[in-house]
């Protein structure tokens, strides 16, 4: 709460400052004189002493007429004479009973008394519309784009600058030409501020120094933001709020002394009047997008696309359309932006009551930011006469924005620290727990690959006295682990199977594939090693050795409960004798009927036994193997399996020339 209280009054402060800032009037306790009846008496003021004096008050107005600067008044203008307070606009104004619009021209006059002593004098002019010549005593001072009677005789320009003059007497007349047929409002709207020289320069320097220097400040927050959102891209509150900046920035140096013009060599007065309302326009919408951002839960997603989509119609019209058209609607959108200014008002504090971070700051700031917004509306539209100020109100605002981002990079950096703290206290006790729990991991390791090597081994032995009973030679189950293996490689390549056959399937299957004839445990030995051809009945009793074989892995794979390899060697004890075309054996299963891994198990069987010597046959080559499982290719072998031993024939040439036969061989019945 401290640090809120901070915030709110170095805010105050800033917000007094803006309140005491001066726009031409010099600092003095004198009442500034006012013209009355197109006359101004400064003949008691000082100038070094009480600085320039604005030229307030009523001036003589003739309409559609310029009056001869050469001439004095009295012969060019007899009178009666029509009086408009100035700064104003003309708009509005009655000539013999009818108001006159915006689009015309004519002549002000102001009689000014002078004080003695001073000599050299300069005016400070902001903006009259939109062309215009000024004289003194006949001379011509200055003048900005070319006055004429018509839209077609005169180009508007803009050009805040200080025109200088020199005189002797103790009375002036200034004469002014005034044409405006480019905008809708016409006239001297803007304060004409006359002193001496020096102080005039003086004046406009100050006024330059501040506005470059408050653009500086807004641009460097401008970029600043679009940093730290390049930085972190998921804040894009930062983004909005750095183009807003940077809008802001561009249109401080289109109004006031409008530096832009100078900086950018622009002589268009279209082009600037152009980025003028753009930059007002863009602000509004850049600022709803970035506070939409902020606060999502508080600001209605609907309105912010209204007015998103009447900022851009807005923007489009500006650029399409000359400026007479364009400035009709300036009243409009100024509505709108207050309208806008109002809600987001709201939704800051709904953010406060909601106890949103950082509620109460930017709240302020942006208080203090739409109340100099609104003084430009009505600076604007004649209404009140102070100067423009959004700019200030911006700085503030932005003030509050880099103390709130101050503010949460501190909690930061303290969370950070205690939290650093606390880990090196948890580090500290963790150090000593995992230097437990690895030598319990390590132990745990070693027991798990004691346990699987006494698995495997297990399985494995289990497996040999089946096939010691039989036929192996010693390396018989080697090799089917290998080249179950290999085909099922091969086989996991294929769309059919590749999310089929996984690393784990492959695995289980190169553990499982011994256990293929575990079932030959429960054939007699009159059947099984009988050296001659079984009987019908005999052969009968050695295909129960399938379902031997897997009623006994399906009995162990109940008790555990959990899918393991044994699934597989399930599969491959029931099923490795069946047949493509359905031929087989025990239960004359066909095509993909046959689980894949018995598929694959019938194959690398078969090969193996082609491929070895038994009592009843020499071990056939390589080539006469593979051409008899090609004449089985679908009808004993799956023909998708038979294609990938092709593929890998050589994978099985190695295989068998590194796991050659090294246990004498039992003379038995062919099995095959």
């Amino acid at each position: 709460m401290h640090d809120y209280k901070k915030a709110i009054s170095q805010l105050l402060v800033l917000l007094f400052l803006v309140f005491c800032h001066s726009d031409g009037q010099a600092k003095t306790n004198r009442k500034t004189p006012t013209a009355k009846n197109g006359v101004l008496d400064l003949s008691k003021w000082s100038f070094k002493k009480d600085g320039p004096v604005r030229l307030y008050g009523e001036w003589r107005f003739f309409w559609e007429d310029f009056l001869p600067a050469d001439q004095p008044l009295q012969d060019s203008a007899p009178g009666p004479y029509n009086y408009l307070t100035i700064p104003s606009y003309w708009n509005g104004y009655e000539i013999n009973g009818n108001a006159i619009s915006g689009l015309g021209y004519g002549t002000f006059s102001l009689t000014v008394l002078l004080p003695h002593g001073t000599k050299k004098f300069a005016f400070k002019i902001k903006e009259i519309k939109t062309a215009y010549r000024l004289y003194v005593n006949g001379e011509l001072v200055t003048r900005d784009g070319t006055v004429g009677t018509d839209r077609q005789s005169s180009v508007p320009f803009y050009r805040p600058h200080v025109a200088e003059f020199q005189t002797d007497q103790t009375q002036i007349e200034i004469l002014i030409h005034v044409s405006n047929f480019h905008h809708r409002l016409g006239g001297i709207w803007e304060e004409i501020i006359m002193g001496d020289e020096p102080g005039i320069r003086n004046l406009r320097e100050e006024r330059l120094i501040q506005e470059i220097f408050l653009m500086g400040c807004i641009l460097i927050m401008g970029l600043y933001h679009l940093g730290l959102f390049l930085n972190r891209k998921k804040d894009t509150s930062a983004l909005y709020f750095g183009f807003f900046c940077l809008i802001i920035a561009v249109r401080t140096l289109t109004l006031g002394e409008r530096y832009f013009i100078s900086l950018f060599s622009v002589n268009s007065w279209e082009v600037l009047h152009t980025i003028e309302f753009l930059t007002f326009y863009t602000a509004v919408m850049a600022f709803a997008t970035f506070l939409y951002t902020l606060y999502p839960k508080e600001f209605n997603k609907v309105l912010l696309r209204i007015l998103q989509a009447i900022s851009i119609l807005f923007s489009i019209i500006t650029i399409v359309t000359p400026a007479i058209v364009y400035t009709q609607l300036l009243g409009v959108y100024q509505s709108i932006s207050v309208l806008a200014g109002i809600y987001f008002t709201y939704v800051l504090v709904r953010a406060v009551i909601n106890k949103k971070e950082g509620g109460w700051i930017i709240l302020l700031g942006f208080i203090v930011l739409f109340v100099m917004s609104v003084n430009e509306i009505l600076h604007t539209n004649q209404v009140i006469h102070t100067g423009y100020f959004v700019p200030i109100g911006l700085f503030v605002f932005i003030f509050s924005q880099a103390f709130m981002i101050a503010l949460r990079f501190s909690k930061s950096f303290l969370t950070v620290e205690h939290q650093a703290w606390e880990l090196i206290k948890t580090n500290d006790a963790f150090r000593n727990e995992i230097r437990e729990r690895k030598k319990l991991e390590q132990n745990l390791v070693e027991s798990h690959e004691n346990f699987e090597r006494s698995r495997v081994g297990i399985i494995l032995g289990l497996a040999k006295l089946a096939e010691y009973r039989d036929e192996d030679t010693g390396t018989h189950l080697e090799r089917m682990r290998e080249y179950s293996r290999i085909l099922a490689e091969e086989l996991s390549t294929l769309d059919e199977y590749k999310n089929y056959i996984t690393a784990e399937y492959i695995a289980d299957l190169f553990q499982s594939a011994i256990l293929h004839d575990i079932g030959k445990v429960g054939i007699p030995d009159s059947i099984l090693l009988k050296p001659g051809k079984l009987t019908p009945n005999e052969f009968k009793i050695m295909q129960q050795h399938s379902l031997i074989g897997g009623d006994a892995i399906l009995n162990i794979e109940s008790r555990i409960n959990i899918k393991s390899f044994l699934t597989l060697g399930k599969e491959i004890a029931y099923s490795h004798h069946e047949k493509w075309d359905g031929s087989g054996y025990p239960k004359g299963l066909k095509g993909n009927g046959i689980p894949l891994s018995a598929r694959i198990i019938a194959l690398a069987d078969v090969y193996d036994a082609l491929t070895s010597e038994r009592p009843y046959k020499k071990a056939f080559s390589h080539e006469k193997s593979k051409n008899i499982i090609l004449e089985g290719k679908g009808k004993h072998f799956d023909p998708s399996i038979v294609d990938a031993f092709l593929i890998r024939e050589d994978d099985f040439k190695t295989v068998r020339s590194q796991f050659l036969d090294t246990i004498p061989v039992i003379p038995l019945v062919n099995s095959l």
